[in-house]
């Protein structure tokens, strides 16, 4: 079981992972990382303890609200929506016109 050390709140931790999730591993703890330094502000505001804690409080919560259907909703790029329907329209005037001289 590979070992990876991850940086969090300027600390190191040793990990222990699944072989292949390494850099998973790494990018989760990233995140964490980054969203404690904005719950934060990049300073202390209580002991490390209590700003791990706020921080997969905050985290829990987020998770539930997806969970639970109330989270953001995924962006959705509707030119590229318009075009697809606009191909598959296309496509079955074809199919069609193809059937009417058949």
């Amino acid at each position: 079981m590979p070992q990876v050390d991850i940086e969090v709140n300027g600390r190191l931790y040793r990990m222990l992972c699944e072989d292949g999730q390494e850099a998973r591993l790494r990018e989760l703890a990233a995140y964490v990382d980054e969203r404690l330094r904005r719950l934060t502000g990049g300073g202390r505001s209580g002991s490390e303890t209590q700003m791990m804690l706020m921080t997969c409080l905050v985290l829990a919560d987020e998770l539930q609200d997806v969970l639970s259907g109330k989270g953001i909703a995924p962006a959705i790029d509707e030119a590229a929506v318009a075009g697809a329907l606009d191909h598959v329209a296309k496509r079955i005037e074809e199919v069609a016109a193809r059937l009417e001289r058949a």
